[in-house]
């Protein structure tokens, strides 16, 4: 099978979502009300980000995958909201 990087505007999009992931777990570690449990659901829901853009197979299955990824911590959790920051990363990359 063939596999390439994701497209721009979707590659842009997950950086985005990995962006945000980073710097609010990097924030949590000076908070104690944050539980390990939810830090683990949300590096559960991006670490497969970067497998996805670097092998994508053109189709969009690997869009919906890591959609499934981020409605899993969304549906948990009611902060960070990663399906919505990727939809706007993808349809408003001045942003």
């Amino acid at each position: 099978m063939n596999y390439s990087l994701a497209p721009e505007p979707t590659l842009r999009a997950a950086l985005r979502v990995l962006h945000v992931a980073a710097y609010t777990t990097r924030n949590w570690t000076l908070k104690e009300e944050i539980s390990r449990e939810q830090i683990n659901d949300l590096w559960e829901a991006i670490h497969v980000i970067p497998s996805l853009i670097e092998h994508w197979r053109g189709d969009e299955e690997c869009q919906r995958e890591l959609r499934m990824y981020l409605q899993e911590y969304d549906e948990r959790w009611d902060d960070l909201k990663l399906e919505v920051r990727f939809d706007d990363a993808l349809n408003h990359p001045d942003l």
